[in-house]
């Protein structure tokens, strides 16, 4: 990021002979060198800007992991997906399950986010990248909103929601597939969660259970869900799925001094 003076950004921008991946993004900002304050612009190159959706969908990590996806899911009950921060899990699975057919049947496909606003802005984008009006294919519910009709197949929610409607129907007959992601928040809705998924896939072998993070420890849930009592691995239940790759830089900066909890 460089920041020019207007004069300079516009001779910048009009060189014939300058090459750019995408539209230039331009931001006014007031800064004060030297006690003086002067109108600068800063320019942002966005490489992404001129791609369409699906261009970008599939610019993605785990687009290279979708048939992968979508095997695991056919063959295991349940799927514990790892993958970077960005890598695209928690707005390509739900699609790549919607496009398998994996809604056809009339139920819908869950998403649980530990927080209300993961829950909208996830809906609001798999909404704008599948070209629907949100609410329709694509909804979500929180507590006092819900953007749902019946014709939502996907749904994103808060696992607060999910449980309390495990009250009124123990099987989750509307649901194919429920997906915990962010599942290493470890919240008493979602621990709760968790455990009662455990009991409703022994009785309900058609139901998915998708559990998915940046940062969990896999074995420890792949072990927890596992129904196989036997030695024989083909008979196994859960498994484990890493996607590997980030759309963003990541800085890791450390403290000079210890840190007291």
């Amino acid at each position: 990021m460089s920041v020019l003076t207007p004069f300079e950004c516009a001779a910048l921008y009009d060189r014939p002979d300058r090459t750019r991946t995408g539209p230039l993004v331009f931001e006014d900002r007031l800064v004060e060198p030297s006690g003086t304050t002067q109108d600068v612009l800063t320019v942002y190159n966005n490489p992404y800007a001129s791609l369409n959706m699906k261009q970008q969908r599939a610019r993605l990590p785990i687009y290279k992991n979708r048939d992968h996806v979508l095997y695991l899911c056919e063959k295991y009950r349940t799927v514990i997906i790892i993958g970077e921060t960005g890598c695209g899990k928690s707005t390509q699975v739900p699609q790549y399950l919607l496009e398998a057919g994996w809604a056809n049947d009339g139920r819908m496909i869950g998403i649980t986010q530990p927080r209300r606003v993961a829950v909208v802005t996830l809906a609001s984008r798999v909404a704008e990248e599948k070209e629907t009006i949100l609410g329709q294919d694509v909804g979500y519910t929180v507590r006092f909103d819900d953007v749902t009709d019946d014709r939502t197949k996907i749904r994103f929610m808060t696992d607060g929601i999910l449980l309390r409607e495990l009250l009124t129907d123990p099987l989750l007959s509307k649901y194919s597939v429920i997906m915990i992601d962010e599942a290493h928040e470890r919240t008493c809705n979602s621990d709760i969660l968790l455990g009662l998924l455990r009991k409703v896939i022994i009785v309900r072998p058609d139901l998915r259970i998708i559990v998915s993070s940046a940062t969990l420890d896999a074995e420890l849930f792949r072990d927890f869900f596992e129904l196989n009592e036997t030695d024989d691995h083909s008979r196994d239940t859960a498994c484990i799925m890493s996607v590997e790759g980030r759309t963003h830089p990541v800085a890791v900066y450390h403290t000079k001094t210890s840190v007291n909890r």
